[in-house]
């Protein structure tokens, strides 16, 4: 008779996980996913094309022809690096590890076994498949950043929506300015590979600061109103009919998910979140 406990231990439940410790980032966590990290290096190259296409070709020479100003130039530099600080802060950041709970499941606590890996569990915590583990605050597993969205790096997936969404809109208003308002490039060199043949690189940057600004835009707009709501990806997918409720507390509840400290610095993608009290942890 075959023992299906022996054969479920040969699946390997999850995927493997290592700490480390990296400037600015602290203490982050890497998944040892395959097509994970293939998806995220999609998006390192997108980044770095979205980058230093424009910066080269438009950017360093309209300032040095005194096209631009330098506030122009910083102002680039500033979004291109705070897009990438945020994906690094989302795909590094421990999603939302499950603390330590040895008491059953009751209706005062509203902790529950999860039916997948038999952990208990919070509530608002979901099991991904991916990862083969719970997340507490799960909003979704997001294979571009090789990592679940939860409570810990939510904020950060946000961020970089955001920073992505105007590093394409930037790029996007620079290729049109190129195209149609500014002069040629007078101090550049012509006999440079990206300079003679700028147009084709300009063409790409087009489609794809475009394609990537609607995307961003997109997700954007739908974290948004689920932020309103009080829900996540998963909590709004289960239950379609609250997509009509919009909650009146908006600011509460980004700062469930921001931190209660200055908005002003809930645009910094990196550093701890004050957290929150318990009671409005786990709110349900």
């Amino acid at each position: 008779m075959i023992n299906m406990n022996n054969i479920m231990n040969l699946i390997p439940s999850h995927k493997e996980e290592s700490t480390l410790h990296l400037p600015c980032l602290g203490r982050v966590h890497v998944v040892s996913d395959r097509e994970g990290r293939c998806y995220a290096s999609i998006v390192l190259a997108y980044w770095l094309y979205g980058t230093f296409a424009p910066l080269f070709i438009i950017v360093k020479p309209a300032y040095e022809d005194g096209v631009i100003s330098w506030f122009v130039v910083y102002g680039y530099y500033l979004v291109s690096a705070l897009c990438l600080l945020s994906f690094l802060s989302a795909s590094l950041k421990n999603p939302g590890n499950i603390p330590s709970y040895t008491g059953t499941e009751n209706e005062d606590t509203k902790w529950n076994k999860c039916k997948v890996c038999n952990q208990m569990r919070p509530p608002r915590a979901h099991h991904c498949r991916r990862c083969g583990h719970c997340v507490m605050k799960m909003d979704h597993h997001c294979p571009w950043i090789n990592n679940c969205v939860g409570e810990n790096n939510h904020f950060a997936f946000i961020l970089l929506l955001l920073y992505a969404f105007l590093l394409s809109l930037y790029a996007f208003v620079l290729v049109m300015l190129h195209f149609w308002v500014f002069p040629k490039c007078v101090s550049c060199d012509k006999e440079v590979f990206y300079i003679k043949h700028s147009i084709w690189f300009m063409y790409l940057e087009f489609i794809l600061s475009l394609q990537m600004m609607s995307l961003m835009g997109i997700q954007l707009f739908q974290q948004h109103l689920n932020v309103l709501r009080n829900k996540t990806t998963l909590e709004t997918m289960m239950d379609p009919r609250s997509t009509l409720y919009i909650q009146g507390q908006c600011s509460q509840s980004y700062r469930e998910i921001c931190g209660q400290g200055h908005p002003l610095f809930w645009l910094i993608p990196i550093g701890k979140r004050k957290a929150l009290p318990s009671d409005t942890q786990y709110y349900v």
